[in-house]
């Protein structure tokens, strides 16, 4: 991206965390940001294969976001071009998906002023993001003794307790939204286990139901424990909701760059993006999609083209009324 923004007219840097910058217009002042996150959820040595069939593009991160950093490099081509008059700062993120709780836009925001955010993602072109759903992640780490299966039988499982403990905190949960994403432990079919492991991911809109949730689930787990088991509760993630009225002038101007482009009203809705780490500073943040896709966080994703061409208008009505100092 440093390569290809420099390619596109910019001055980019890189800072500590390994986000890609490139600020344009005036260098004082805060800077409306417009980001787009670099990392997918696969790991590192996925086969890409990326393929055209007609009028898709399929690949896994196609939309998840390679294509918002595509009309990054867009925008810096049109601003290098024609420099607004208020800063805009382009930003390919790091730590957008799994466990990396907006570490790459938290660094960006510490570090430069800003008065209005825009997360761009490939999919979801026909909603608009006013909302940030929160999430908080917990890892619960069991340990027992541990024994042979016959010979040691009584002593107590992390693993059954794992199990007991998870059906307690979906129970405490309630009707709050609760995933239990990730389940290890054991050492071999015919021994009593000494660990067991769970990741969990408690997500709701609003901060003060969040924290309630989270504070039941905990308890729960802790309650549900065997006596000979220990429990190890961990935070590895807290990500803020937050909302942006609806009559700020920041969805304003995104309706109105949606309208330029012929495109329709956009349903309203909430999301978790990068824009979460604004929203939890009281910055005003949206989300903009680009095209229509399916599948995201597969390898079989894909992104349609036809509709491409408006959302890529709207986005760049969007950052050049920005530059004006609209939405702030």
């Amino acid at each position: 991206m440093r390569r290809l923004l420099t390619e596109a007219g910019a001055q980019p840097t890189t800072d500590a965390a390994g986000d890609v910058l490139a600020r344009f217009g005036p260098p004082d002042g805060p800077a409306a940001i417009v980001a787009a996150h670099l990392d997918t959820v696969f790991p590192a040595g996925t086969p890409l294969d990326p393929r055209r069939e007609g009028d898709r593009l399929h690949g896994p991160g196609i939309g998840d976001d390679c294509l918002g950093l595509a009309a990054l490099l867009h925008l810096a081509r049109r601003l290098a071009g024609d420099a607004p008059q208020r800063p805009v700062l382009i930003a390919a993120t790091v730590g957008e998906e799994g466990l990396g709780d907006l570490r790459g836009a938290r660094a960006v925001l510490d570090a430069h002023a800003c008065d209005a955010f825009v997360a761009v993602e490939g999919h979801g072109r026909d909603t608009l993001q006013v909302a940030g759903i929160g999430s908080a992640r917990l890892r619960a780490r069991l340990s027992g003794p541990g024994g042979h299966s016959w010979g040691d039988r009584g002593t107590p499982s992390a693993v059954h307790a794992l199990a007991g403990a998870l059906h307690a905190a979906i129970e405490a949960a309630g009707g709050a939204h609760l995933n239990v994403g990730v389940v290890a432990g054991g050492t071999s079919i015919n021994t009593i286990a000494a660990e067991a492991v769970a990741e969990l991911d408690l997500r709701d809109g609003d901060d003060a139901a969040l924290e309630a949730t989270t504070g039941r689930v905990a308890a729960a787990l802790r309650a549900a424990l065997p006596p000979g088991v220990d429990l190890e509760l961990e935070p590895i993630g807290r990500r803020p909701a937050g909302t942006t009225p609806r009559d700020h002038p920041l969805p304003a101007a995104a309706r109105a760059a949606r309208a330029a482009a012929g495109l329709p009203a956009a349903e309203e809705t909430a999301s978790s993006t990068d824009a979460n780490a604004a929203l939890g500073r009281g910055i005003p943040a949206v989300g903009v999609g680009l095209t229509h896709g399916a599948d995201a966080h597969r390898l079989d994703e894909h992104v349609d083209l036809e509709p491409l061409e408006a959302g890529i208008a709207a986005l760049e009505h969007l950052t050049r009324a920005l530059g004006r100092g609209m939405g702030r």
